[in-house]
């Protein structure tokens, strides 16, 4: 077994929290790389992996716990260190994500910031109340069916009529950034059995990890 090096964590910060935080595409790394700048305290790291070229298109969620794995096959991790695999629930086996939560759940330094049925419904908690909306509503933003039309998520097609413009890779993050007090009550509201490994109904836990960033 090779031997473990330390992370680097810049002068006046050693003692710093880690934050690890895997994802499957490009929309998180936008949001974190934000979350990164505008809101980690003084006293947190946070490091975003990105894939390699070769594995843009490997997102599953298998992929992603590997991800984390060879992280912790690198190197030391400190016992109040946080390694965060965000994933969608979307169209993926039970099995698939119960695997995955329950890994987590046996290691003290994995947590699992799932959302159902996707990220984008993180992306609207920023700037849309959804606690209150029919039930067929939100039945819809859990189908979160792609149009006939353009080929759009119904998530994202709400998103682009909020921001004007929203692209998975081309969106201003820090517009959303301005309401995360906002979308951190939203998605706690929406957490009613916060027992579960993950959200079994619309929801997200990612709102444990930006609360962590922030030092809370």
């Amino acid at each position: 077994m090779r031997k473990r090096k330390d992370f680097t964590r810049p002068e006046g910060i050693k003692s710093a929290k880690l934050i690890v935080v895997a994802s499957e595409g490009k929309t998180e790394c936008i949001y974190f790389d934000a979350v990164k700048r505008e809101l980690c305290t003084s006293n947190i790291l946070i490091e975003v992996l990105r894939r390699d070229e070769q594995e843009t298109g490997n997102s599953s969620p298998q992929h992603i716990m590997n991800q984390i794995r060879g992280f912790m096959e690198e190197y030391n991790i400190n016992q109040d260190d946080e390694l965060w695999i965000v994933i969608d629930r979307d169209k993926w086996q039970t099995k698939t994500i119960a695997s995955i939560a329950r890994e987590c759940h046996q290691n003290w330094n994995l947590y699992l910031g799932l959302s159902n049925p996707c990220f984008e419904l993180w992306l609207l908690l920023h700037v849309e109340d959804i606690t209150n909306l029919p039930e067929s509503e939100l039945n819809k933003m859990q189908a979160n069916r792609k149009g006939s039309k353009r080929g759009e998520t119904y998530l994202t097609s709400i998103l682009k009529k909020k921001l004007g413009h929203y692209g998975k890779a081309d969106y201003d993050p820090y517009r959303l950034l301005q309401h995360v007090e906002s979308a951190i009550e939203r998605a706690d509201a929406l957490d009613v059995d916060k027992d579960s490994r993950w959200p079994q109904d619309i929801g997200t836990r990612v709102y444990l990890l930006v609360r962590a960033v922030m030092g809370r």
